[in-house]
């Protein structure tokens, strides 16, 4: 009985040995919503079009797919080598001058997406399993992505990002260091996957797939040209750095807001409803160049996108356990931005641009009205759900 209540004496405390670990996952949330909030800086600096931004964005996000697929063995060993990663790409492209950036877009992606997976993994292990521990790094990561914008005003006014990828870089190196002195993350290794985790595409609906596709791609589109957009609309810099702040802090007030009223509805009302919503949201974005009625717009897009990720993979999840639907997600994040930018383009308009998203909520939307999406999830409690182990770029 005594050991029992210590557990729980030591559940209700802050694991302050973990400190360095939320302060990475936080970093993680301001490395993923960093290339969309420097978007602008990055054109005017390397003289880039629509086209070869959109396919910065690719690079990133397929490298940071690839980075959680690497997660294997020793997590330690992988948080360090992540950690490096990001590092080792924020500091070039700081230095770069232009040259090789997609490359080192690439390294920052996959060390990303490598480190998400391991504080991810690590934290698991060290809860064993805690619902309310995944909770937490995901609130962490939203407040990161949510603070990102602010800490550009700086490069956006003066058109150096130097300083804020350097910046970013020393957070890194930090964290590698952190994860080095800390002898018990030597015993912690990534679980081997059961079975084929390719199976999941036998079992899976193909909506389900769809779906989750194309909902990190919305949400790496809007975040990743949502200041680019308001800029070029004419917007004073406020308005730019405001348009992606109001997405982020859409979703993370959702996910606060859902996990307080998770009793009220089922996941598919929750999912059908998100969507509805997200759809508004994505049409009145392209359809108005009003400065208050974008930033609606983009708070509504990101209170949509809150819980619709963590339910579809927790969906994806009762499929099969493996890294294959992380993959998939990521391949969306990738995907859809670099569409994106084609578009604009092709089209000459960012706004057009911008259909692509749009398109995709459309789509996500008529899959879940047609599909039999209760039977995907049921009518369990949407608090059950926001405990996805990773932050929204999938990584």
């Amino acid at each position: 009985m005594r050991v029992a209540m210590q557990g729980v004496a030591k559940s209700k405390t802050f694991p302050w040995g973990a400190l360095p670990l939320y302060l990475g996952f936080f970093g993680t949330g301001i490395g993923v919503a960093l290339p969309g909030a420097l978007l602008p800086a990055l054109q005017m600096r390397w003289h880039l079009q629509d086209e070869q931004s959109g396919r910065l964005f690719l690079m990133a996000w397929i490298g940071s797919s690839l980075g959680a697929l690497l997660v294997r063995r020793s997590l330690r060993t992988t948080l360090v080598f992540g950690s490096l990663g990001v590092a080792v790409g924020a500091a070039g492209l700081a230095l770069s001058g232009g040259h090789g950036v997609n490359a080192l877009m690439a390294l920052y992606g996959m060390g990303l997406g490598a480190t998400m997976t391991s504080v991810s993994l690590i934290r698991q292990q060290q809860t064993v399993g805690s619902g309310t521990e995944m909770v937490r790094l995901n609130l962490v990561w939203a407040i990161g992505a949510c603070a990102c914008p602010s800490l550009t005003v700086h490069a956006l006014g003066a058109g150096d990002f130097g300083p804020v990828l350097l910046g970013l870089a020393g957070c890194f190196l930090a964290l590698a260091g952190a994860a080095l002195a800390q002898r018990e993350l030597m015993v912690l290794t990534a679980g081997a996957e059961v079975g084929d985790a390719w199976a999941i595409f036998r079992r899976m609906p193909l909506g389900l797939i769809a779906m989750i596709f194309l909902v990190t791609g919305i949400e790496a589109s809007a975040g990743g040209w949502l200041t680019t957009y308001t800029r070029r609309g004419g917007h004073e810099l406020a308005e730019a750095v405001a348009a992606p702040t109001c997405l982020w802090a859409g979703l993370l007030l959702s996910r606060l807001f859902w996990s307080v009223r998770d009793k009220w509805l089922s996941e598919a009302v929750v999912v059908r409803g998100s969507l509805v919503l997200m759809t508004a949201a994505a049409v009145l974005l392209v359809a108005t160049t009003h400065g208050v009625a974008i930033l609606a717009a983009a708070f509504l897009l990101g209170f949509g996108i809150g819980p619709t990720y963590p339910l579809l993979l927790g969906w994806a999840l009762r499929y099969q356990r493996g890294g294959a639907i992380f993959f998939v997600a990521g391949v969306g994040s990738a995907c859809l931005p670099w569409m994106t930018g084609l578009v604009s383009a092709e089209r000459g308009s960012l706004r057009m641009g911008l259909v692509v998203p749009m398109v995709g909520t459309a789509v996500m939307l008529l899959v879940a009205m047609v599909s039999p999406v209760r039977s995907w999830g049921g009518a369990v409690p949407v608090k059950t759900r926001f405990g996805t182990p990773l932050g929204d770029n999938p990584g």
